[in-house]
């Protein structure tokens, strides 16, 4: 009997987490935009973070490029169209009309990964320096915090400011 019940709870649990991520499914597919290229997002994207991240910023075209560039080096699996569909649902559905200045001295983590392309755990050294040794003050000042790439900070130095004047974004 104690067999019997133990493992009816296993297949309840079993048929809860299958419902839950089904319904976490569903959750992402009911609040993006429908389209072509949601699918991809929802696929792909999802394996390593919630596809409504992407509701959280807005980037050019060239940006979510680099963005999508970025998540392929990172392990994302996808067909070249799969991520070209992507490409475009974001760009259609989520566009800036310019790279946003970010401000160094006020940026969430979330901020620092999307913008600079940083690593979780890299934004988290940032805000965790920052917070130990007080606001940045330059790009060389950032480029000091231990365990991100400058190369990185280097590429995406004409978007950041230390507090201040907002900085003209680039023409493109």
């Amino acid at each position: 009997m104690i067999k019997l019940k133990r493992r009816n709870a296993l297949l309840w649990a079993g048929a809860a987490a299958a419902w839950l991520a089904g319904a976490s499914t569903a959750s992402a597919q009911a609040t993006l935009p429908e389209g072509p290229g949601k699918e991809q997002l929802v696929k792909i994207c999802g394996q390593c973070h919630e596809p409504q991240r992407a509701a959280s910023i807005r980037l050019t075209r060239d940006g979510w490029e680099a963005t999508i560039g970025d998540m392929i080096a990172r392990g994302a699996k996808g067909s070249d169209e799969d991520f070209q569909a992507i490409l475009d649902y974001l760009s259609k559905n989520y566009l800036g009309e310019a790279a946003r200045p970010l401000n160094v001295n006020t940026a969430t983590s979330i901020e620092l990964e999307s913008v600079l392309l940083l690593l979780r755990k890299e934004a988290a050294a940032v805000i965790a320096y920052r917070e130990k040794n007080g606001l940045f003050k330059s790009v060389d000042d950032l480029k000091k915090v231990p365990g991100i790439d400058p190369q990185k900070i280097e590429a995406q130095k004409d978007r950041l400011y230390f507090g201040g004047i907002v900085p003209t974004p680039p023409k493109h």
